[in-house]
């Protein structure tokens, strides 16, 4: 059995802001399982990172992880700027509050107690998994819509 854990996240948002969900396939060998959540207000890029975090926080201390996303500001942030933000006080590079420090931070965590492999993977272009992840995303983000529409 392989001992990677193979994980696709994508995030998605209405009208970004608005409504949106995150969700997640992991895979190890044979097995395979998804998760997935939403927010009545956030953005895609919230979602992209509350994606990853939420999948990370289930896999066992010391994993070796393999992680694909869509989101190059997940992808780049993780593999080329999160430890010069967190040198610079979670401030960017024009000095502003970085935004989602904690999901950051978070991530830094996660990154620390276990091997991940950060890998970006292009969106919408027919990967099976990947489609299948961001249909599980807008549909989160649909389910927020969807209520409180019908709410009104």
């Amino acid at each position: 059995m392989e001992k990677t854990i193979h994980i696709f996240t994508d995030g998605s948002a209405i009208r970004n802001p608005g409504p949106g969900g995150w969700a997640a396939v992991l895979i190890r060998g044979s097995k395979s399982w998804e998760m997935s959540g939403a927010s009545p207000w956030t953005t895609i890029s919230e979602m992209e990172l509350l994606a990853a975090v939420e999948a990370l926080r289930s896999i066992p201390e010391g994993s070796l992880v393999e992680l694909r996303s869509d989101s190059e500001l997940l992808i780049h942030g993780m593999r080329f700027r999160v430890f010069r933000w967190q040198r610079q006080g979670w401030r960017n590079s024009r000095g502003l509050d970085l935004q989602y420090q904690e999901l950051w931070s978070e991530l830094m965590q996660l990154n620390k107690r276990l091997n991940i492999r950060w890998r970006w993977i292009r969106g919408h272009s027919g990967h099976p998994v990947q489609t299948r992840v961001d249909a599980l995303a807008y549909r989160a983000a649909r389910s927020v819509w969807v209520k409180e529409n019908m709410a009104a």
